[in-house]
């Protein structure tokens, strides 16, 4: 699991603020540290988490094609810190991210489920 953390943070050192591929880079980093941190339980490995999923989430604004796959990454995220921590912001803002999701993947939509 280290290994794959290292590998997307080198693959994030390669997409510098301004390249198309970053908001990709975020994420996927993101997602492996969300894996680690369900796997070992690493507090700063979930925050470290919600910090990227914040900024790939900047980089696909309204209309980007990849903006509710960041809303729900990024809510995912904060409910398991709701989870771990029990802070009701947490929670409160994962309502509002899955809703947010679920507006851009109405009733038929592929990835609606």
């Amino acid at each position: 699991m280290a290994d794959n953390v290292e590998r997307w943070r080198a693959a994030l050192k390669r997409h510098p603020p301004g390249h198309s591929d970053r908001s990709y880079s975020l994420s996927n980093l993101a997602i492996s540290l969300w894996d680690r941190f369900r796997q070992q339980g690493i507090p700063s490995d979930l925050d470290e988490c919600i910090e990227l999923d914040r900024a790939a989430l900047l980089l696909r604004p309204p209309g980007h094609s990849d903006r509710s796959y960041s809303l729900n990454n990024l809510a995912i995220s904060l409910g398991d810190r709701f989870l771990q921590r029990g802070v009701p912001s947490d929670l409160d803002e994962c309502i509002e991210l899955h809703r947010a999701a679920l507006l851009l993947r109405p009733p038929g939509h592929s990835d609606r489920s």
